[in-house]
Formats: structure tokens, sequence, C-alpha cells
């Protein structure tokens, strides 16, 4: 019987290129359901997905360029988590409430992507800024509040609040992921109607 041109020698189906780099971050990201990102073996992905380690260097040159991979697909997976749905009665509440529930399962990673070693790289931190950019439009949306340079300094400075309370959450445990979204919409107004500095007039 022929062997089908998708299948190796053997027996190991042959996968694009671009379907195996996602089959290889997808096998990253369950990897890291169980053991932080600094724990992340090379070998045993290859291992799972059924190639050799030198195969999987192929798809991603270096082991930085497969963490940055896996990083960018979870930052994606919290952004799917942290869209609230059109007909959300309180929907600053459902952003805040995806966001925190997210940390409060993958706190570890979500420091060792971001506020350890790995956040030092500059794709890492540009996946962090994409990240936060796109919350602080959300919260526009969910806040029907005005667009502008300001409204986005303070939210963006807001933010970096609500992510370092949600980690601080995630160690001592001292709040509930409800109390945390309380206490971070119940700012946000005092954040947003804050007086106005007029920069021309250097006061």
């Amino acid at each position: 019987m022929s062997t089908s041109p998708q299948e190796s020698a053997g027996g190991r189906r042959r996968l694009p290129p671009e379907e195996r780099r996602r089959q290889l971050v997808a096998i990253g990201l369950q990897e890291l359901a169980t053991r932080p990102i600094h724990a992340l073996s090379i070998d045993r992905v290859a291992e799972i997905a059924g190639i050799s380690r030198g195969l999987l260097f192929r798809y991603f040159p270096t082991k930085q360029d497969f963490y940055v991979a896996v990083v960018g697909a979870a930052s994606r997976r919290m952004l799917r988590a942290a869209n609230p749905d059109p007909g959300e009665d309180d929907p600053l509440r459902a952003v805040l409430q995806a966001f925190v529930s997210f940390i409060d399962r993958h706190g570890d990673n979500y420091q060792a992507f971001f506020h350890s070693g790995f956040g030092s790289d500059p794709q890492i931190r540009a996946i962090h800024d994409s990240m936060r950019d796109t919350m602080v439009e959300r919260i526009i949306v969910a806040t029907s509040g005005e667009d502008g340079a300001l409204t986005r300094i303070r939210l963006r400075a807001w933010w970096a609040f609500v992510e370092s309370l949600a980690i601080d959450r995630f160690r001592d445990r001292i709040l509930s992921v409800d109390e945390v979204v309380d206490y971070a919409a119940a700012l946000l107004p005092a954040v947003l109607d804050g007086p106005v500095t007029n920069p021309e007039s250097g006061s």
C-alpha cells in the first residue's frame, strides 16, 4: 500500500508549515497550563508534536522566537476572553472581570511574560503594549467616553494600576476578584474627570 504524501515514513502526518507552526504554539500553550514558561521544554514540545528538535527550529529559529510566539498566542487568548458580548448590561465590569479572572488563573505565567526577564525582550514589550492599547480601546467603548490623547494617557495609567492590582491580588489573595473589579471600576470616573492641565500654560 502506498504512503500518502501527507504522511511521513514513520506514519506521522506531515503538516503544511503554517499549520505546523500553529500546532507547536498550541502545544506550548497547553504545556503552560502545568508549568511556568521558563520551564517550557523545547524537547518536550517537539516530542508531543512527533517531530525532531531540529525540525522545530526550522519553524522557530531560536528558543526565544518560540517563546515570543507562545506569548503572543496567550495574549490573543486573553483578549478574546476579555471581549464583552454586545448585549452586556455592564460592559466595563465585564472587561475587568474577564481580565482579573484571567490573571487569577494564569498569574504566574502572566508575570513571567511581561514582568520578568522575558518582558525585557522588545518583541514581548510590543505584545504587552499592543494588549494594553486594545484594552484601553475597549474601556473607551465600554464607558462611551470621549476619545482623545489625554483620555488615552489617563486610561493607560489606570490600566497599569488595574494590572498591578490584579497581579498583587493573585499573589496575596487578600481581595476577591469581585473586590478588585469593584475597586478598579469605582476609581475610573475620578481618573477620567480629573483636572485638565494645559501643556501650553506650563501649569
